[in-house]
């Protein structure tokens, strides 16, 4: 008693050393360690994070024919299951069991939080068995700690049967169980079923904290039901509960998904008033969904007072800001953020690169756009295939055709697999050139299977090359690859058709012309009446040559106006090919002309 007596105290004082020196003078006057001597350093040593060397003792314990009890094993255990290594947690438990030491509650609640941390459902049930079978008790934290667990991997149904078991075992559940649940059935999108267990926990004479309010918050946010989320967000409110920072976080990013921006600021004032510090996420959401509603002043306003307001801006704060400056083709403004963020410390990423050589492009400024390029390069950033894309644009804009085809062809070289919007860009830009058979070329490598990251050319590459032929005034190749759009289940857009028409009517090939425009009518386009591709131009064609029957009855075709017609189908083309390949801006850009 004395031995340990003094051992404790070393312990106490921090200094194991002398704790084991004290072991080693109890052995060497033949006086043999107790548990209690081992457990005292191994708790010390747990205590102060040196799990390993607490562990060690262990053998040190059975080396001197001690065997260490289900208190000294808990000890590590205890340590273990809150480190980001769970396997020695684990480990510690076999040894204990191999041992022959029967784990008790706290052993397996302290394994089960391994399990919990990591949404280990199988593990969790398979360590629930194990109790069973040894016939250890479990209590409120077992279960608690096991439906977390569950939870956590959105497991509805094993959260739901643990809570019943709970209730059949005679274990009253409390708060941080039902919210457990709740936050399962808000992981697995059901609102209903988060509200049934909101109701119950009420039932059984449990009031609803703020964690269980931010629950039914989140789950109604994520399915998109943002006037249920605010409903709750209001009775949380009545409930005279304090929401924390993540709650007005999740409700500011909901009513700026809205667009009711003027919610959002009121909800971030409010966090002031109550003195719930705004984190730089809250001020994200604001800043990028005034970024996306184009208003840049007011997301430029955000910015400047989240950084008054010691919220660190990160990279995200600024990228939005940038993208939303390349979305209204002001470079000036793009660049000048992406220099704010430099002096701020905060390092562009690829996101950032590319919305300003976005920018670039859309201002047709090709040289700047390869200044940021190799910027982006001299900062070890890999280029993306939407970075090669802008780049493109860029060249394209600017009436370079040359420099465009020069980095799609690099792109492959650096081993960025060229996409659909890639290839596009480049046979438009050959088409503006006035240069149908080069655009034909890239069209044709297309097709032809040769590119690996195209499975097969959009309707916006046939569009192109159709109406540059036809342009051209070669009305045959341009109707030839119309068929070839059309047979290869393309959509081919009213431009195209009226393009062929037009460039028949030209030939005074009337017949051909007259097919074509018929054909614009199977393919579901309404027939442009004005316009050199529309039915008055070919009408008056066929009664200049004393065919009054037929034109009259291509005056009687349904028609649209052709501005529209044109517009619209040929927005649809190009929004396919963009889409396919998300370059939102690529589209943009391109759909602002008519091919």
């Amino acid at each position: 008693i004395c031995y340990n007596a003094v051992i404790h105290a070393c312990c106490k004082a921090g200094d194991v050393e002398r704790a084991a020196y004290w072991i080693d003078q109890m052995t060497a006057h033949g006086i043999r360690p107790t548990v209690n001597s081992f457990s005292t350093i191994i708790d010390r040593l747990a205590r102060t994070g040196d799990i390993a060397t607490a562990e060690g003792w262990l053998d040190r314990m059975a080396q001197a024919g001690v065997e260490a009890d289900v208190v000294s094993y808990n000890m590590i255990l205890c340590n273990y299951s809150k480190s980001s290594e769970p396997e020695h947690a684990f480990s510690v438990f076999q040894r204990m069991l191999e041992r022959g030491v029967t784990p008790n509650t706290v052993s397996f609640n302290l394994v089960l939080n391994v399990h919990a941390r990591t949404g280990d459902s199988a593990g969790t049930r398979q360590r629930l068995q194990d109790m069973r079978r040894l016939g250890v008790e479990a209590d409120r934290v077992t279960y608690s700690t096991a439906i977390k667990a569950f939870a956590k991997q959105g497991d509805v149904r094993g959260a739901e049967a643990l809570l019943r078991e709970m209730h059949s075992s005679r274990i009253q559940p409390d708060v941080q169980v039902f919210n457990a649940v709740i936050g399962a059935c808000a992981r697995a999108k059901d609102p209903e079923r988060a509200e049934k267990w909101l109701q119950q926990m009420a039932k059984d004479g449990l009031k609803a904290d703020a964690a269980s309010y931010h629950a039914m918050i989140e789950v109604c946010a994520q399915i998109g039901d943002f006037q249920r989320a605010e409903q709750w967000f209001q009775k949380l409110d009545k409930a005279a509960l304090q929401a924390s920072a993540s709650t007005y976080n999740l409700m500011v990013s909901t009513c700026a998904k809205m667009g009711d921006m003027h919610r959002a600021e009121h909800l971030l004032s409010k966090m002031e008033a109550v003195q719930v510090e705004a984190t730089g996420m809250t001020y994200n959401s604001l800043i990028s969904a005034c970024a996306k509603r184009g208003d840049i002043s007011r997301a430029e306003r955000w910015l400047n007072r989240m950084t008054a307001s010691g919220a660190h801006a990160d990279v995200a704060s600024y990228s939005a800001l940038v993208h939303a400056c390349a979305k209204a083709s002001d470079l000036p403004r793009a660049e000048g953020w992406v220099r704010k963020m430099e002096e701020a410390h905060v390092e562009p990423n690829v996101v950032t690169y590319n919305s300003v050589i976005n920018a670039c492009a859309r201002c047709g400024d090709a040289a700047k756009a390869e200044v940021w390029f190799q910027k982006m390069l001299s900062q070890g950033i890999t280029p993306a295939v939407l970075t090669y894309n802008s780049l493109i644009n860029a060249c394209a804009k600017g009436g370079d055709l040359a420099k465009a085809e020069h980095w799609l062809r690099s792109m492959s070289e650096q081993g960025v697999l060229p996409d659909d919007v890639s290839f596009s860009t480049v046979i438009h830009a050959c088409g503006q050139k006035q240069d149908p058979q080069r655009a034909e070329q890239w069209l044709e490598r297309m097709r032809s299977g040769r590119s690996a990251g195209v499975e097969k050319p959009s309707a916006f590459g046939y569009n192109s090359v159709t109406q540059a032929w036809a342009r051209a005034g070669d009305a045959g190749r341009a109707a030839h690859w119309l068929n070839l759009a059309l047979r290869d289940n393309v959509e081919c857009s009213a431009a195209s058709f009226s393009a062929v028409v037009a460039a028949f009517v030209r030939r005074s090939n009337l017949p051909e012309a007259e097919k074509w425009l018929r054909g614009m009518l199977d393919a579901g386009h309404p027939v442009p009446r004005s316009g050199s591709g529309g039915s008055e131009a070919l009408a008056s064609a066929w009664q200049h040559k004393g065919e009054h029957a037929r034109a009259a009855a291509l005056r009687s075709l349904p028609v649209e106006a052709p501005a529209a017609t044109s517009e619209r189908s040929w927005r649809t083309s190009a929004s396919a090919s963009a889409g396919r390949s998300g370059a939102a801006s690529w589209r943009h850009d391109v759909g602002s002309s008519r091919a």
